[in-house]
């Protein structure tokens, strides 16, 4: 425990930062598991509103929360595109002959 005084001042503070980012953190990581469960524009939106929010209050970095958005449209896209149109099926490529040839130097 801290004897100074600024120094439990600061443990105070500390504190109540802890308090308040945690709560932005428990917001940010339901918005994103409710996105991963049914992904939609809604709540596509309340995602990046919460990625936006931990970044500007540096609970995470910036490019963390870009990267995130980022992944989160790539799969809004990809779900999208699967329900829309049919897939087509890919024959897997055929296996290249590695036979070696009886004549080598």
């Amino acid at each position: 425990m801290p004897v100074i005084k600024s120094a439990k001042k600061k443990l105070r503070a500390d504190v109540r930062k802890k308090i308040a980012n945690l709560k932005v953190k428990i917001q940010m990581k339901s918005a994103l598991k409710k996105f991963a469960t049914s992904p939609a524009r809604e709540a596509l939106s309340q995602a990046y509103s919460a990625l936006d929010t931990a970044a500007k209050k540096a609970i995470i970095p910036k490019g963390r929360a870009n990267r995130k958005k980022a992944r989160l449209a790539a799969l809004l896209s990809k779900s999208s595109k699967s329900k829309s149109t049919p897939t087509k099926t890919i024959s897997p490529k055929k296996k290249r002959s590695t036979k070696i040839s009886s004549q080598t130097r």
